[in-house]
């Protein structure tokens, strides 16, 4: 049976406007809106549970999960089904924290990119750091109340303008016992990149403001995608190992491309897993993406990203955040991941490679959770 991530957005919208997202990036463009009904995730859960291994279920994709009012019910759907179930949330609001934490969801993600209002306010536009960090508090005490084993964790979007207040953050999110997890902000949607590329075909052209935020990029996003391109042979894990719905229940291409009446292919509870596989795989805009190699720029998907950033970002800040070590431990983790790929991938079925990643990883983090601590008090 193959193993599929499945991305539901289940609302159709967001409540910030962020410059590196489609959401805050194109305008005279919105998504349809609306909320997905539980009675729909649950007909849903039993369709693509009977068709693949689900590693995991999203929430969320390009919108809010925590503007849907009867959240914590989707969570509990996905917890009976036994699909960890995965959260993402800008957190500038939080109702329902008490019901959200007592359905115990897998992972809980915060996206956040600064410390102070001026920093973070620039490329999280719209949000409100103060209410935020609130929030974060409220958060980690309903966590206690509920005894929820949810793995909560901040997502630190790093940016130029945004380096030298990551520790503070790091050290904030820490001490509320969350995890804390820096990567390099990205530039999205697909649609733009072609627009960067100069194959613009779409109507998502590039303004000043984008010219602006990619100026801001700490990697480079034409080296970047120089990068991706030499790794254009490697798979498409958004597309191979990923089924990406809106809140109606319509699949689209992947979780990469945001015009929705270009990119949704139908709807996923009239259509075998194998069909769309099938119309995936056929559709010019994928064989584009991948003959660029954007495919593999989405993900993060080389350890070119962080040396890149090396070489771009203020010698004084790859000295604060300790990049030198970082690149080493990426080194590492490769060289784990092709062992577990070469001694696992043919003798364990599906669940049990699934869990032995999953104690992979939670060994890596405490790792390097330890090292973080030992370079503290040193």
């Amino acid at each position: 049976m193959k193993k599929f991530i499945c991305d539901i957005d289940v609302t159709g919208s967001c409540n910030l406007r962020c410059p590196s997202c489609p959401q805050g990036n194109i305008k005279g463009y919105r998504l349809p809106r609306g909320f997905m009904e539980p009675e729909l995730l649950a007909r849903i859960i039993r369709k693509v549970t009977s068709e693949c291994f689900v590693e995991r279920c999203s929430l969320f994709s390009w919108c809010e999960p925590l503007l849907h009012p009867r959240l914590p019910e989707l969570i509990r759907i996905v917890r009976e089904a036994g699909v960890p179930s995965y959260l993402s949330s800008n957190l500038n609001i939080l109702t329902n924290v008490d019901a959200i934490m007592a359905e115990n969801p897998t992972f809980f993600r915060i996206s956040l990119s600064g410390f102070s209002q001026e920093v973070y306010g620039y490329t999280h536009r719209g949000g409100n750091i103060k209410r935020v960090k609130q929030h974060m508090l409220e958060l980690a005490e309903a966590k206690k109340r509920h005894n929820s084993s949810t793995r909560i964790y901040v997502y630190y979007h790093r940016y130029l303008h945004n380096l030298k207040e990551e520790p503070l953050m790091r050290r904030f999110s820490t001490d509320l016992g969350f995890e804390f997890e820096p990567v390099w902000a990205l530039f999205f949607p697909v649609e733009k990149i072609f627009s960067y590329l100069g194959e613009d075909e779409n109507s998502f052209s590039l303004t000043a403001e984008d010219h602006e935020l990619i100026e801001n990029l700490a990697v480079p996003l034409g080296k970047a995608l120089e990068a991706a391109k030499g790794n254009r042979n490697m798979p498409c894990l958004l597309r191979d190992k990923a089924i990406s719905l809106n809140f109606e229940g319509n699949f689209t291409l992947c979780c990469g491309v945001f015009d929705a009446s270009k990119y949704t292919l139908g709807n996923y509870l009239e259509t075998p897993l194998d069909e769309i596989q099938r119309m995936r795989e056929s559709h010019p805009m994928c064989n584009r993406c991948m003959a660029h190699g954007i495919h593999r720029y989405l993900i993060h998907g080389f350890q070119e990203l962080t040396e890149l950033a090396l070489a771009h970002i203020a010698p004084e800040d790859a000295e604060l955040l300790n990049l030198r070590h970082e690149i080493a431990q990426i080194h590492k983790r490769q060289k784990l991941i092709r062992i577990y790929d070469t001694l696992f991938t043919r003798i364990l079925s599906p669940e049990k490679k699934a869990s032995l990643a999953d104690r992979f990883y939670h060994l890596d983090r405490f790792l390097s959770r330890l090292h973080q601590k030992n370079k503290g008090k040193g």
